[in-house]
């Protein structure tokens, strides 16, 4: 147990260890580098010792129980997590499931994200716009009893929005979290109950389980990613096109718009799982045929310049505007890296641009650099070679339209010999594992690609060819990806809303 009493808990938290963000407001710290990416300055929550259980369910039916070591994988991981030295935290005798779940005040889903070995970022929106307290909580020394590791204050923007940065957490751990209403010791009710979990140590090397979703659709039933919830899984990426805004133009009608995306249950139920790293696509904005990335119109600015805003003060993503720079990487011990890449919003096709140029280096040198076993690059739009005709049509939308581009990557992976990177990407309503080249000598011929829908529906899944395609599907699924150092390979599942197995192999680039 914790020496530090409740009273010198909180004068901690007030005086240092957490940052927190309210809409437009904080310092961003520089985009693109390696571990993590952006940097956070401070912190006013504190730590945890280890990893346990809290055995809390809320009312959404999330059960945030896992293994007391910190580890979901369910394989062996040399013992406890590591513990952090002198941690300011304090236990109490708390039941977060005994407060009444207030869906009114917290209409939409809670979300944290920025996982990294020692924090992580939370956000909510908050609909009488009225200071909440933000708990963050494992699982105490005796039962009913919680081990409260940040308890933050938070007064959001005059639209409800809040972010709060909590540093001092420890590697590899599971944590809950809530915001609440009322003052501590007299908390009256909450928001549903969330669970992270912190990337491992830097010096681990254990299993790592992703969810990956995509091109959500319009509709506001996810049945596709709510057949993964019953496995425990360490994180979900998402590759954009989280919500169809297509159409919109003002501020308010963008975040009308996500308000009834995050609002549905099954989106709340699926971020409240785990941590999220994201990267956008064209829906978050318009269909890319309705949007010149390149306009100068000033309306069509005020129009982009909405929707960024709309999509970051509502994401657990470490930047500000009004630039807003969002590729970055994340680092799970020495097991994988995890580069988000922004694959539509630099893009300039008069100049055959895919990428900035400052993203095209940090990218090549942070692949050269990484010390881990995989790299996993977010790539919001395919970089394979798609086959025929058909697909041809629209090459000008994915890296193929860009062959500069496509080149000066895939020959910085050869030339380099970097190995292990496997690519996972959306945008075209198919769920699909490839190569990226169909049996050529061609730089990226021998490297991956997986691809998922979550939502929309593309008739052409069904007929994506062997042997370039291992599997294709136009049907939404579920997919889990578990890359195990251990044997060198990725399990790749699809897996349909009904919950059955549509596709379920081991890959591994040593065949």
């Amino acid at each position: 147990m914790c020496g530090v009493e409740r009273r010198a808990f909180l004068g901690y938290a007030v005086g240092g260890a957490a940052t927190a963000w309210v809409s437009g407001c904080g310092d961003d710290g520089t985009a693109g580098t390696a571990e993590g990416g952006t940097s956070s300055s401070g912190a006013d929550g504190t730590v945890a010792a280890d990893g346990a259980s809290t055995g809390i369910t809320d009312e959404t039916g999330l059960d945030d129980t896992v293994d007391s070591s910190g580890d979901s994988s369910g394989t062996e991981t040399g013992g406890p997590a590591i513990p952090c030295d002198e941690p300011n935290a304090f236990e109490e005798e708390w039941e977060a499931g005994a407060l009444e779940q207030d869906d009114e005040t917290f209409p939409l889903a809670v979300m944290a994200g920025e996982m990294r070995p020692n924090s992580a970022m939370f956000t909510v929106l908050i609909d009488d716009a009225q200071t909440k307290f933000l708990r963050v909580w494992r699982a105490g020394s005796e039962e009913g009893v919680v081990l409260v590791v940040a308890e933050v204050e938070v007064t959001p923007s005059e639209t409800g929005y809040a972010k709060v940065m909590v540093d001092g957490l420890c590697p590899g751990n599971w944590y809950s979290y809530a915001w609440l209403i009322g003052q501590p010791g007299d908390f009256t009710a909450r928001s549903a109950i969330g669970q992270v979990r912190t990337a491992i140590a830097t010096d681990a090397l254990e299993p790592l389980t992703i969810a990956m979703a995509a091109c959500n659709g319009s509709s506001l039933e996810w049945p596709a990613v709510q057949a993964m919830t019953d496995t425990q899984y360490d994180m979900m990426i998402h590759l954009g096109d989280m919500a169809y805004n297509d159409g919109n133009t003002s501020l308010d009608e963008y975040r009308a718009s996500w308000r009834q995306y995050m609002g549905a249950p099954d989106m709340r139920a699926s971020y409240a799982q785990s941590g999220l790293y994201a990267t956008w696509d064209d829906h978050e904005i318009d269909d890319n045929s309705n949007f010149d990335r390149e306009t100068m119109d000033p309306g069509q600015l005020l129009k982009r310049q909405n929707a960024l805003d709309a999509y970051f003060e509502l994401l657990p993503i470490d930047a500000t505007g009004p630039d807003y720079t969002l590729w970055r990487s994340f680092r799970w011990g020495l097991t994988a890296e995890i580069f988000v890449l922004d694959c539509r919003y630099e893009r300039r096709p008069s100049v055959g641009q895919y990428i900035s140029q400052a993203q095209m280096d940090w990218l090549k040198q942070a692949l050269s650099d990484s010390p881990c076993q995989f790299k996993v690059v977010m790539n919001s739009v395919p970089i394979t070679n798609m086959p025929g005709l058909v697909w041809d049509f629209a090459a000008n939308d994915r890296w193929e339209g860009f062959p500069d581009s496509r080149a000066e990557l895939l020959g910085h992976i050869r030339d380099e010999a970097i190995e292990n990177v496997w690519f996972l990407t959306g945008d075209l309503h198919v769920c699909f594992v490839s190569t990226l080249e169909n049996g050529t000598d061609m730089a990226g011929a021998d490297l991956r690609e997986i691809g998922v829908t979550s939502g929309n529906v593309n008739p052409l899944g069904d007929i994506l060819p062997a042997p370039q395609f291992d599997y294709g599907s136009s049907d939404p699924h579920g997919c889990l990806l578990h890359f195990d150092p251990k044997t060198n390979s990725v399990n790749v599942r699809f897996i349909a809303p009904d919950g059955s197995d549509d596709y379920n192999e081991d890959l591994s680039y040593d065949e």
